[in-house]
């Protein structure tokens, strides 16, 4: 060998240091993709203590990010399936909050009421 590397070696050592490199590249901006948050239900609208409910926001965009709250009770998961469950506390008209963002940093919010009895 000489003291030199084969080219099979070479080649494999570039094409990962390529691959390194390209993978640390910026995610670009969402061009031409708006955000459009079309509904946000709750299914069953009215839960006795205990009980669970499912909720869904429908949104198209580019790179959504989806930021849940309520006012009594407590969300359960992530994204744009999420489950509401309703403590003792919660009892009465509840108010399910969702603001998504996209990749533009452009952001709407929906909300949708829930009855705990």
């Amino acid at each position: 060998m000489n003291g030199k590397f084969p080219t099979g070696f070479i080649t494999a050592v570039l094409s990962v240091i390529i691959l390194f490199i390209a993978g640390c590249e910026k995610e670009q901006p969402c061009q031409g993709e708006p955000l459009i948050f079309t509904s946000l239900t709750v299914s069953p609208d009215t839960i006795d203590t205990g009980e669970y409910a499912d909720v869904q926001a429908v949104a198209s965009g580019c790179r959504l990010d989806y930021h849940w709250s309520v006012t009594k009770g407590s969300i359960l998961g992530t994204g744009a399936e999420v489950t509401f469950a309703a403590s003792p506390c919660a009892i009465g008209e509840n108010t399910i909050t969702c603001t998504i963002k996209d990749g533009n940093d452009q952001s709407e919010t929906k909300t949708v009421r829930i009855v705990v009895r």
